[in-house]
């Protein structure tokens, strides 16, 4: 009642129209539902995919944190637990105490074990709550992880006895303990835990004292994980938690030296950064949602257009009966809200299931693992997003063809026929004489020339899929393997002891051995290698005066901590040199050194300004004693070289201190316990397999503490990756394909049906059935011309221009220029495009002439 003078109310007549033209058009409806089944898929694997992921990287943070709780307090005293243990800010708390970080039993050497105390609270966010047997209560009761349990070769079974010999303050224990409880190791663990009682710690509080401060030793330290009220910021209640209970840590400003000093910190779990923090990911979404509207508007709005010119005398007729036109475009949105309501909750179902069934995929295209669980929470965001979605794009694709339906007029649409390709612009296209007779692709074209959006439409929906598809192969072809394994491994091989490769190497009680590296090298495999040594920061550390150095741990002169390592000539050799040139001869002299240089995660080198090839450092060498240290000599040393080192080959595998490399010869007289730390080599080619062999064999029958790692540990993760792209890229590529395809279906079939008449006529006056069949094909033909030719140039253009600029960004891609799946695809879309249209038109053909001529 908006439109006309007086207004009207015919809801009920409307809602009947609609219903009635709904039901009078089961082929619009049924390639409509299929597009908007297709459009609701794509929305709701892609926020599926995402909630996936971000579920299952927080689930795996959590248990490579070692437990839930968002923030930490480490090392902590019993006193300083009971003053923060009450604060209101705290919603759960945790507390766990160490009994003992050196456990003595054989079977421990690869696989680390610890033994603690922990409440209810704790065992719940660790998730070590037995899934079998009870928590410890009496004071010989134990429980412990299935790994463990084998790696102590007792048998999983309640009863069992576990016999431990444990160190504590430097004194070793035996206890034989009663197995009450245990559950399945987590894969992500790289440690074992066993668990006492209270019972048990209360009757041993006198060894269990808090004397981390003065020895640094873990027994009787006790770990606080904490879970705050609300949703505020993490760190700002962590500080507001200590400040109210008069404590400070790294973050507040304080230092080791102040007497209420705490080590405190947010878990990593919860430390994903904000959205806009990370803007590739953030783009990335925002192309992908964009993308999918366009696709899916493509499609519904064609559909919904073709209907609109398909009923367009009807509309006219309504009108001359007064009917408005917004009672036309509600006439048509409910059509389309009923369609919406059948293809949109199939199309939620079959995306999330399709986008659980991706996420695996994506997570080991990550640096996590789909091999330690996958978490797909049924999110109910991720419905209501997708239908909104869905339902956006539905209603932004009628609206145009409703608009047309109520603003033409009744005698123009009255008088439209298929011909009539300008009925509802502001022009009339002018009629022109044929230069070319009647010849079947000269009217196949002229026929695509009727309705010029739509041909445009239905050739850029299936220009999308395979410009999608060519991208797909381009990036998986451009990632290259060579370059991706040499930022991890820079050799065949690195043997170390087993804490080496659990980032623990410092806490192991045994170095590298040299009987090890020897049946390394007797091995007929090997070609070359060489070792690695440094001291351990809580013995003997050094330090430097220079202020382009920082590190959190500094000497008593304020002087930060370095990392310095003594390395053969196999390691010195193989470093990628940044600026300077290494003279190994001048090296070993006594009086040069190398600089290892810091990179971002890409590999790009962060300049240091303050430090210069040429430059002067002062290396002190400390003794610790307990929390201090001692300087007791002090050498001078020029940067001959700064280098690019290998995080896995070439360090502890520690960060946080500057790195600095001497020859073997010059670095061991400068310690006085100098550690080996690993030996990295490479073997003969095609020997990878044997040398895979020895090793584990070896490492079983003579070494069970030592451990190596290998490239095809990284080929396996190169891989993943690949696979990744190339699943998940190539579903949608096929999703968007299919969309394509049911566009085009939709246009031809609702020309075949529209031109009825025509064809009747055209018959009628001679045409043969064949020769009408050969121009259908011909125009799907022109469809399949069009759509090579566009993704050709659009291919190349994206290729070159888009894909070629973001995998500039990607340190181990290197561009290649591919063009072979558009190829492979285009000879299938020309039988496709040449076939359905004549398949289309048997339909017709079932139907005689006279009676086609009388409809």
């Amino acid at each position: 009642m908006n439109d006309i003078l007086f207004g009207n109310n015919n809801g009920a007549v409307i809602k009947k129209l609609s219903g009635r033209y709904f039901k009078a058009s089961k082929s619009r409806n049924i390639i409509a539902i299929i597009a908007i089944v297709l459009t609701t898929i794509l929305f709701t694997t892609i926020f599926t995919l995402g909630s996936g992921l971000m579920d299952t990287v927080h689930d795996q943070n959590i248990r490579k944190a070692g437990g839930d709780g968002q923030a930490v307090l480490n090392y902590i005293s019993d006193e300083v637990y009971n003053d923060v243990a009450g604060n209101p800010l705290i919603d759960r708390i945790a507390y766990t105490k160490a009994v003992s970080y050196r456990l003595k039993n054989p079977g421990l050497e690869r696989w680390r074990s610890d033994l603690w105390y922990m409440d209810d609270t704790a065992l719940e966010f660790a998730r070590y709550t037995p899934t079998t047997g009870h928590r410890p209560e009496a004071e010989n009761e134990i429980i412990a992880d299935t790994k463990t349990l084998d790696a102590l070769g007792v048998p999983a079974r309640i009863g069992e006895t576990v016999s431990l010999t444990y160190e504590v303050k430097g004194k070793l224990y035996t206890t034989d303990f009663t197995l009450c409880g245990f559950w399945e190791t987590d894969s992500l663990s790289n440690i074992g835990r066993l668990v006492v009682s209270k019972a048990f710690a209360d009757a041993h509080s006198d060894i269990l004292t808090y004397t981390y401060p003065v020895d640094n030793d873990y027994s009787g330290v006790v770990s606080a994980y904490v879970m705050f009220r609300g949703n505020g910021d993490i760190e700002a209640q962590l500080h507001q938690l200590l400040s109210e209970t008069g404590y400070t840590c790294d973050t507040m400003g304080g230092s080791k030296e102040n007497g209420n000093y705490v080590i405190a910190r947010v878990s990593p779990a919860y430390q994903s950064g904000a959205l806009t923090d990370n803007p590739a990911m953030l783009v990335s979404g925002l192309v992908g949602v964009a993308l999918i509207i366009v696709t899916g508007y493509l499609i519904i709005y064609n559909i919904f257009q073709i209907s609109v010119i398909q009923d367009i005398q009807s509309y006219g007729q309504l009108k001359t009966l007064g009917t408005t036109k917004r009672q036309i475009k509600r006439l048509i949105n409910r059509q389309a809200l009923r369609l919406s309501l059948v293809g949109i909750p199939i199309g939620l179902l079959a995306g999330f299931f399709i986008g659980r069934a991706l996420v695996p995929f994506l997570m080991n295209g990550t640096s996590y693992t789909a091999d330690a669980g996958v978490k797909v929470t049924v999110n109910p965001l991720i419905f209501i997003g997708s239908a909104a979605f869905a339902l956006f794009t539905v209603f932004v694709s009628v609206r145009k063809p409703a608009k047309i339906a109520g603003t033409v007029s009744a005698i123009e649409a009255i008088r439209y026929t298929e011909n009539d390709t300008t009925a509802f612009g502001k022009r009339r296209a002018k009629d022109k004489k044929s230069t070319h007779g009647a010849k079947l692709h000269f009217m196949a074209l002229a026929n695509l020339g009727r309705n010029r959006k739509r041909t445009v439409l239905v050739i850029v929906s299936m220009t999308l899929s395979l410009v999608l598809f060519n991208t797909v192969f381009t990036l998986s072809s451009g990632f290259d393997i060579d370059k991706y394994i040499a930022k991890f491994m820079d050799t065949d091989f690195v043997i170390s002891n087993a804490e080496f490769f659990q980032y623990q190497v410092e806490k192991s009680e045994h170095d590298l051995s040299d009987t090890f590296i020897e049946a390394v090298r007797q091995n007929s495999s090997f070609e070359d290698g060489g070792r690695l040594y440094s001291s351990w920061m809580l013995e003997e550390p050094f330090s430097t005066e220079h202020n382009a150095f920082f590190s959190y741990n500094k000497d008593l002169n304020g002087n930060p901590f370095v990392r310095l390592y003594g390395a053969d000539d196999f390691l010195l050799n193989g470093m990628e040199v940044i600026e300077g040139t290494i003279d190994l001869e001048k090296l070993k002299s006594g009086k040069y050194i190398l600089l290892s240089v810091e990179c971002n995660d890409d590999g790009t080198v962060i300049e240091n300004p303050n430090i210069s090839v040429g430059d002067t450092v002062r290396i002190n060498h400390l003794k610790a004693e307990e929390l201090s240290t001692t300087i007791t000599d002090s050498y001078d040393f020029i940067i001959m070289a700064k280098v690019r080192a290998n995080e896995n080959t070439a360090t502890t595998r520690n960060t946080g201190e500057a790195r600095f490399y001497l020859p073997t010869e010059i670095f061991l007289p400068l310690c006085d316990t100098p550690h080996l730390v690993s030996f990295p080599f490479d073997v003969k080619a095609g020997t990878e397999t044997e040398m895979v062999e020895f090793l584990n064999s070896y490492i079983d029958s003579v070494e069970p503490s030592m451990d190596f790692e290998s490239k095809e540990t990284y080929v396996s993760s190169f891989d993943d990756l690949t696979s990744l792209i190339i699943t998940i890229g190539g579903a949608l590529s096929i999703i968007i394909g299919i969309i394509g395809i049911a566009n085009f279906v939709n246009s031809v079939l609702t020309s075949v049906i529209t031109r009825k008449k025509e064809f009747a006529m055209l018959q009628s006056i001679g045409m043969t059935g064949k020769q009408l069949k050969r121009m259908l094909s011909f125009e799907g033909l022109y469809y399949a011309l069009g759509t090579i030719i566009t993704s050709a140039v659009l291919g190349v253009l994206f290729s070159v221009v888009v894909v070629r600029g973001i995998s500039s960004g990607i340190w181990f891609f290197t561009y290649r220029f591919v063009m072979w799946p558009m190829l492979v695809i285009y000879p299938f879309l020309i039988l496709l495009t040449v076939a359905i249209p004549a398949l289309l038109y048997r339909k017709i053909a079932k139907t005689s002439i006279i009676e086609r001529l009388r409809q």
